[in-house]
């Protein structure tokens, strides 16, 4: 087995040359980066970028690769896939184990790298499962079935069983994707404090850009299977790499309490539109519901094409409500932590019938928003046009154990109109 010689000094992953290819199509092309141990680095990317494949790759999921993934030195092409598991542990977005094992079987499951194929669990194997579940908090439900849990009661669970293989690195792939504001914030502090408390180095995949960067130290930037910036966030997090990564005008500020950036969509001159087709566009009202940031670039797009906009559930955390007022669109809001009530439902609700569009982007739903999917489909009773933006993708989206995409089928089997990108946004609107 061959140690590799020319790793940083203080780097516990190097990655040198990477490239994969699905069948013709070229993911990564060529990828270089060094994580030094004790980091906590955050790859973002637009949707086809290669950043779940990257993952994929470090762990060992994908082999058929060119180039070297070097793990403590040694080449994981070396490594029989146990010794890879004892040092890199994946936290997935979502997991369905397909029975319904107890949640004491499922974190016991990540031990599997240091028993033999018939050997059962040993007192220190025991020992290893019930300190993490402490630390995750989710030793009450050691007998309790995982179907019975809830979404981030879920998450802890899967943490936690990648704990349990008590490795140095940690990779998550869009951990917090399905879970409401509370959760996600519950379990980056808990990736917080294993980053900086227990030293795990951490490379994670994330959808949300803002919250990333509020637990990271470094980020870097996909574009089309390539590293289009890799750094410091203050370095890497800025208004033109973003512009160019994401095809989005952007601001970046900085949080006065915690003296952290953040980003804000930024509308200038992303369109370039005549005024008569924006006085045109003003006799039509379109509402958009909002979450997790995906109506913040269909706002940006009405808007600029001059259409009455308005905005709605969101929560008072949500991107999709700080471009709301940076545009000054109308919104309903509400409180984090909350699932939606009846009353910022019945606000949505008013937004609805006062407009003549409405459009539902490819937002995430959970238990929590699901109301605002049945107000979509309030919105065809009411005889408004629904434009449905991306559908093909809802099981994805759907954590709601089938709910949302069972109404998904019904919204588009009553007349909503499906468009699969933005680009047909305004065509179908007009």
């Amino acid at each position: 087995m061959n140690d590799v010689k020319n790793m940083n000094s203080n780097s516990i992953l190097s990655i040198e040359n990477l490239s994969f290819s699905y069948d013709e199509a070229r993911v990564l092309n060529n990828i270089c980066f060094n994580v030094e141990e004790g980091n906590f680095i955050s790859v973002l990317g637009p949707n086809g970028s290669g950043k779940t494949t990257l993952i994929n790759m470090i762990s060992g999921v994908l082999k058929d690769y060119q180039g070297k993934i070097i793990i403590k030195g040694r080449d994981a092409k070396d490594l029989p896939s146990r010794e890879v598991a004892k040092l890199v542990a994946v936290v997935p977005q979502y997991t369905d184990p397909g029975f319904n094992f107890s949640v004491g079987e499922i974190v016991t499951m990540g031990r599997y790298p240091y028993l033999s194929r018939f050997e059962g669990e040993k007192k220190e194997d025991l020992d290893v499962v019930r300190e993490v579940m402490e630390k995750t908090e989710v030793a009450e439900f050691y007998d309790k079935k995982f179907n019975e849990l809830s979404g981030g009661e879920k998450q802890r669970v899967i943490i936690a069983q990648a704990l349990v293989q008590d490795t140095p690195i940690l990779l998550l792939d869009e951990p917090t994707a399905h879970l409401d504001i509370n959760f996600q914030i519950e379990v980056m502090d808990l990736f917080f404090k294993l980053n900086a408390i227990d030293g795990k180095t951490i490379v994670g995949v994330f959808h949300d850009i803002n919250l990333a960067i509020q637990y990271s130290k470094k980020a870097m930037l996909l574009k089309e299977g390539k590293i289009f910036s890799f750094g410091d966030i203050a370095d890497t997090i800025n208004r033109e790499n973003i512009k160019r990564v994401f095809n989005s005008d952007i601001y970046v500020g900085k949080n006065p309490f915690t003296g952290k950036l953040y980003v804000s969509p930024l509308f200038t001159s992303l369109y370039d539109i005549d005024e008569t087709s924006k006085k045109e566009n003003r006799e039509v009202k379109v509402h958009v519901i909002g979450g997790g940031g995906a109506a913040s670039p269909i706002l940006n797009l009405l808007y600029s094409y001059g259409y009455p906009v308005s905005c709605g559930v969101v929560n008072t955390l949500d991107t999709d409500l700080s471009t709301a007022e940076t545009l000054g669109i109308p919104y309903v809001s509400e409180a984090p932590f909350s699932p939606i009530s009846f009353y910022s439902q019945n606000k949505n609700l008013e937004f609805i019938k006062s407009s003549d569009v409405v459009i539902l982007p490819d937002v995430e739903f959970g238990h929590g928003n699901f109301s605002n999917l049945v107000s979509v489909k309030e919105a065809l009773g009411f005889d408004k046009k629904v434009v449905v933006v991306n559908a093909r993708d809802i099981e994805k989206r759907d954590h709601t154990g089938g709910k949302a995409s069972k109404l998904y089928e019904k919204i588009i089997t009553k007349g909503a109109v499906v468009v699969e990108s933005m680009d047909r946004i305004i065509k179908t609107v007009k």
